[in-house]
């Protein structure tokens, strides 16, 4: 059954494993690469949306003083006034991280902004006579929670993700429609249909933002042959990590695996034996690591394991690990061997990542000087 789901979202969505169907329901396993990529897609969109409503808020002022009576237009300018403030706050460049969970309070405040605009301006608009210039009125700030909605659909979020911030902003309009429109619950069921249309279709895109997100990354980012990150999108995420390493007090371990003897293995056998060792190599490697560890093509025999918050202990175990699978076998059954040197930040008292890539190709050359097939590992403290 899974198979065949999995099957039907490669062909349709490009959806090519269970994890990758995972990421599109959960952030939990996200790597931090894509985090931080989504994180500041998000709060770009918020700057830009917040800009917008900064501009547009104001305006409606031109709608209020032709349809509200005087005795109500002073609060609701000073309403929209803290909304604009509200809007310009957020359209500022603050020197925020870009973390998921600053992302994640952007995005809400942004949100929330429209709904209660809404529930404030029409706890005044109670107080209108009824005829047909304040009804219109009410009608048209009670339009507010559905633009708050649908911009949703403008974010990559995860259907968990969505489903979190659509449940209050949905309570929040059927609350405020129940409330405050002059109709039944039976003349409102068309605008709640209405309602769960555009939540369908917010859903929609969300997802498919994000699913075309992790599909543009993994196209520039990884490497087409093996699936592993290239070196250059390696040396940005060796970097991001090792930078959070040091601000956090925490570990940060580097393994470069080396396959021995490949020029050998071309001259004994062919190009294609090459192709096949090295992309055994990466497949077994992959499923060694966790969820959160990278993996870079490093060079065209070399692979390097990126192991954030593991201790030299931890990257022992992981070599450990790689070293009982084996790294591949070759056509006659002979086995592939791999030289590896391993670095850990404070362990070896790391202060850059130039001396940490130092260090790490000197344990992996002295790997191999000192017979090949084995491995040097970092201090353990």
């Amino acid at each position: 059954m899974i198979k065949r789901l999995i099957s039907h979202l490669a062909t349709t969505y490009r959806i090519h494993s269970l994890d990758q169907l995972l990421d599109l329901l959960s952030p939990d396993e996200h790597p931090s690469f894509l985090q931080e990529h989504r994180s500041r897609l998000i709060l770009d969109r918020v700057r830009f949306l917040a800009t917008l409503f900064a501009i547009l808020v104001p305006l409606w002022v031109i709608v209020d003083v032709i349809i509200l009576p005087g005795e109500i237009l002073i609060p609701i300018l000073l309403i929209r006034l803290l909304s604009t403030a509200g809007f310009v706050l957020l359209a500022r460049n603050w020197n925020f991280a870009c973390t998921h969970r600053n992302s994640w309070i952007a995005m809400s405040l942004l949100l929330i902004n429209l709904p209660i605009t809404f529930f404030a301006s029409a706890h005044y608009m109670l107080t209108l006579p009824h005829n047909e210039a304040n009804h219109l009125a009410i009608h048209l700030y009670a339009l507010l929670p559905y633009i708050a909605i649908g911009l949703l659909g403008l974010f990559p979020l995860t259907a968990m993700e969505g489903a979190l911030l659509t449940l209050p902003l949905t309570l929040i309009t059927i609350t405020g429609w129940g409330f405050y429109a002059e109709t039944d619950l039976l003349q409102l069921m068309p605008t709640v249909w209405l309602l769960f249309i555009i939540l369908g279709i917010v859903f929609f895109t969300s997802t498919l933002q994000l699913q075309y997100m992790i599909s543009l990354i993994s196209h520039s980012d990884f490497d087409p042959v093996t699936g592993a990150l290239t070196r250059r999108s390696g040396v940005e995420n060796l970097n991001r990590e090792f930078e959070k390493a040091t601000l956090n007090s925490q570990s940060l371990s580097v393994v470069l695996v080396s396959i021995d003897d490949m020029q050998s293995i071309i001259d004994e056998y062919d190009y294609a034996t090459y192709d096949h060792v090295v992309l055994e190599a990466a497949d077994i490697l992959r499923d060694v690591l966790r969820h959160s560890d990278l993996l870079v093509h490093w060079s065209e025999k070399r692979f390097m394991l990126i192991l954030p918050s593991t201790d030299c202990s931890g990257a022992t175990i992981t070599v450990n690990r790689i070293r009982n699978e084996g790294i591949g076998t070759l056509p006659d059954g002979k086995p592939v061997t791999a030289s590896i040197g391993v670095v850990e930040r404070q362990s070896d008292s790391i202060e850059d990542i130039p001396s940490m890539l130092d260090l790490l190709d000197q344990r992996t050359q002295q790997a191999k000087q000192q017979g090949k097939d084995r491995a040097i590992l970092c201090s353990v403290p």
